[in-house]
């Protein structure tokens, strides 16, 4: 058993992004746009879709009726600007806190975002999604998402969760050479009969763990979630150094807080409200005295902070996403069982 406290990856940090956070210009007709520009389409408070030219010489093309010209990279919301007036609903973003807000009034206008009730916080900007500590958020693109982190420290351990891909590729490099690489085709289907296999869907990996980073300083991380088409998504990229805390016993129990709502009205009638569950491991872990400072030590960092733990370090057994959760500890507590080991009674929640 294995736990994993994450780096906090700052915005100096994110080196290099496919994800566009702020928009650029908005596509003029009369712009003739070389190979690789960008521009958007869109309205003030709505989705804003960005493309980028395909060809050089690129005039008089519409983005959405011009597929040979333009590519969709993906969306988001224009920056704030206090100066405009919001409808109820619209959408914007705080590029410096990377925040995403809804308007909460009709004729809005020059009221602070982070302050009062004219505005609610949606959530994360979609290009900070993958590190903003929550599994059930992605970062989603129609194009192969690329997420570049630069290290100051040393890490071992890297986990990618709520990935929707065919591929996830990961490399190190320090100094613009090339250290680690290692790609995973992310398809577990399996068949268990003809007609299975012939009929049954696929079914693709949602998390991949490596603790095998070399451990350099000042390295740069990339993370490239690829499909041959659709959209990509990423929910987490999680770094940090794993520590060892003893041998996962047999008996785990893999749960969820179950957030639906089922009734019955008075005639027997079922009224069903979906919700979203929360998985929930429960595990023992046996564990040797030698590390009961160090395993006190985690507990007491991890107090109130999720973490990644994993029961076991090969993610394609198939007990692994049982065993598999990103959160924080509900129980962690240690039975000093017999002289020579403990028992950990470990209980986390997902995020």
């Amino acid at each position: 058993m294995r736990v994993t406290p994450p780096i906090t990856i700052t915005d100096t940090m994110l080196t290099a992004s496919s994800v566009v956070e702020t928009p650029p210009a908005a596509y003029a007709g009369g712009t003739t746009y070389a190979a690789g520009s960008t521009a958007s389409t869109g309205i003030v408070g709505g989705v804003i879709t960005v493309w980028k030219s395909l060809a050089a010489g690129n005039l008089g093309h519409t983005p959405a009726s011009s597929p040979s010209w333009w590519l969709n990279i993906g969306a988001t919301y224009m920056v704030y600007d206090p100066a405009h007036t919001y409808a109820l609903n619209d959408n914007v973003i705080d590029a410096v806190n990377h925040l995403v807000y809804e308007s909460q009034l009709a004729s809005n206008t020059g009221q602070p975002l982070a302050t009062g009730t004219a505005w609610r916080k949606v959530g994360t900007t979609n290009k900070y999604a993958a590190f903003d500590q929550l599994r059930n958020t992605q970062v989603v693109a129609p194009v192969d998402i690329v997420q570049s982190i630069t290290l100051v420290d040393r890490a071992s351990t890297i986990a990618v969760i709520g990935i929707d891909a065919r591929t996830i590729t990961i490399t190190q490099t320090v100094g613009g050479v090339q250290k680690y690489s290692v790609t995973v085709n992310l398809s577990k289907r399996k068949s268990f009969s003809w007609s299975q296999y012939y009929l049954a869907p696929f079914t693709s990996r949602t998390s991949v763990q490596f603790f095998d980073l070399p451990p350099y300083r000042n390295s740069t991380i990339t993370v490239t979630a690829s499909k041959p088409t659709g959209q990509r998504g990423v929910g987490g990229i999680i770094i940090g150094n794993a520590i060892y805390i003893g041998e996962a016993q047999v008996d785990a129990s893999d749960d969820h807080l179950n957030f639906s709502t089922i009734d019955r009205d008075t005639f027997g009638n079922l009224e069903l409200s979906p919700k979203r569950s929360v998985p929930k491991v429960d595990l023992q872990i046996w564990f040797d005295k030698k590390y009961t400072a160090q395993i006190r030590a985690v507990r007491e960092l991890l107090n109130g902070r999720p973490a990644v733990w994993s029961g076991l370090d090969d993610f394609t057994l198939d007990y692994f996403d049982a065993v598999f959760v990103y959160g924080p500890h509900k129980e962690f507590s240690l039975n000093l069982r017999d002289f020579s080991y403990g028992v950990i009674t470990l209980q986390v929640e997902e995020m």
